[in-house]
């Protein structure tokens, strides 16, 4: 089968990558098929990194929108839906199965163009005869206009698969049908991942270059202080702990959390020595699973080294700046308690919440990991039903 793959153009978005290198493995173990995949990225390293950490050689660099033809505008996508111009590439006809892995694209947090134009995008990869799955999404709520816009889009799809209860409850209620629910990819074990022995040695934190342009209050100065403040918090209650800054998004340079994480590191070696690491290689999320397998908690500002820490059986505390974290840790996991929403509260409320959950981590902790299993157990099973549906050829 020939799959083209979007939404796994970065490799060193490590979120991303897992989702693209869980997909690639598990659905070749489904199928039992070396099958061939067709991955979106501007930059053949990508390639490379899926390749290594999948163990799998039948994977394909394509630029971006490579089944449309090149130069194709945003104007052009709705010419194009008007069969007004043709503007679909040869490629498709090469072509079984387009998979769009998932994120929160879908959402109108980042803005309500990009669905509206990626709609319109999928529906016609499916009326020129393309089999079209969404995979994982976090979608909604959509607003005024968009709302009808959207059902209508979204109907058409072969089949959607929401992360989490809140998506496929909103899905449901605007009338979908084309929808059965799923768990994020990350969540699966990795194909190189070890089974480290549970040493608490560490705590690990990755910090975001991204979150505090969504924060309730304040400007970057205002989130380092915060940082400052949890990182004192850490190293006071367990000062004999190591804690790790480890970046889980290192390109591109806009959104790099190295940047913040050299800062974090420049402010606070002098104060506590070695207790203090940075990582500051580029790592596969294999690596990754292997600190947090090693910590007492993680602590992020990314969603997806706390799915990694729920893989892992580790609890976590999240920083969240969009609505996935609550889908996701909120209602699939039933970890909200642990979530602290840095779009709602102000930075003194931040403060009083994350010295909470210190405490509240440490008298919880068996109760979290028993929670995380039984969980885990059915985020596996749920993953594998749906990864057999989509080899189908019935919907």
């Amino acid at each position: 089968m020939n799959i083209y793959v979007y939404n796994c153009p970065n490799t060193y978005n490590y979120g991303s990558m897992m989702m693209g290198e869980n997909f690639i493995s598990s659905f070749n173990k489904i199928t039992g098929k070396k099958n061939k995949y067709y991955v979106e990225t501007d930059n053949d390293i990508n390639i490379v990194r899926l390749k290594e950490a999948t163990g799998i050689n039948e994977i394909y660099s394509v630029k971006q929108n490579s089944l449309f033809k090149p130069e194709t505008t945003k104007n052009d996508y709705i010419l194009g839906y008007g069969r007004l111009k043709k503007i679909m590439s040869d490629f498709i006809n090469t072509i079984d199965l387009v998979v769009i892995l998932g994120g929160d694209d879908f959402t109108e947090d980042y803005g309500w163009k990009r669905p509206i134009v990626n709609g319109i995008k999928f529906n016609m990869l499916k009326r020129e005869g393309l089999k079209v799955v969404m995979l994982g999404q976090t979608m909604g709520p959509y607003k005024s206009f968009r709302k009808p816009i959207m059902k209508f889009l979204l109907e058409k799809i072969d089949k959607i698969y929401p992360r989490d209860p809140i998506t496929y409850n909103y899905l449901e209620k605007i009338g979908l049908k084309n929808i059965d629910i799923t768990d994020d990819l990350a969540l699966l074990t990795l194909s190189k991942q070890e089974k480290k022995e549970r040493t608490k040695e560490y705590i690990t934190y990755c910090p975001s270059e991204l979150i505090y342009r969504f924060s309730k209050e304040g400007n970057r100065q205002d989130w380092i202080d915060f940082n400052l403040f949890m990182i004192d918090k850490i190293m006071e209650k367990y000062p004999t702990k190591k804690l790790v800054l480890l970046p889980h998004v290192t390109k591109p340079e806009a959104v790099d959390d190295s940047i913040i994480a050299n800062e974090l590191f420049g402010l606070v070696k002098n104060k506590y020595k070695e207790k203090i690491i940075i990582e500051k290689s580029e790592m596969y999320p294999y690596e990754v699973r292997n600190y947090i397998q090693q910590s007492l908690f993680t602590l992020s500002s990314r969603m997806h080294p706390v799915v990694s820490s729920i893989q892992c059986e580790i609890p976590a505390i999240a920083l969240s700046y969009s609505s996935k974290y609550w889908g996701i840790i909120g209602e699939r996991y039933g970890l909200g308690d642990y979530i602290i929403d840095v779009r709602h509260l102000t930075y003194d409320e931040m403060k009083i919440k994350f010295t909470q959950l210190l405490d509240n981590i440490e008298l919880e902790y068996e109760a979290i990991q028993e929670k995380m299993k039984g969980k885990n157990k059915l985020a596996n099973e749920t993953i594998m039903k749906t990864l057999i549906e989509i080899s189908s050829t019935n919907f």
